[in-house]
């Protein structure tokens, strides 16, 4: 059964490291994370921003736990996948084999 809310991006990223295969996990660490940010954002970028920021019923309970953007700062779908991209690439990269 699908996960529904998303309220923390720790949630969003064990999700999104569900789907990715351990080829793949080999194939970023090999990247930048400025090639991985540009070639996912063609990608998957948008998946990222409907599914867990449009279409996340715990939307506004994701945006309180980013700390970041506390402050006045407009958070849309295009710079909330940045950022997942960005958290997802640092994930992989750090991860023991």
């Amino acid at each position: 059964m699908e996960k529904l809310g998303y309220s923390t991006v720790d949630e969003v990223i064990s999700d999104i490291l569900q789907l990715l295969s351990p080829e793949y996990h080999e194939k970023v660490k090999e990247m930048s994370i400025k090639d991985f940010c540009v070639e996912q954002h063609f990608n998957f970028r948008q998946w990222i921003s409907d599914k867990y920021f449009y279409q996340n019923p715990s939307q506004e309970q994701l945006i309180k736990s980013l700390s970041m953007f506390e402050e006045c700062m407009v958070l849309d779908g295009e710079t909330f996948s940045h950022m997942i991209l960005e958290k997802l690439y640092e994930k992989i990269i750090t991860e023991k084999r």
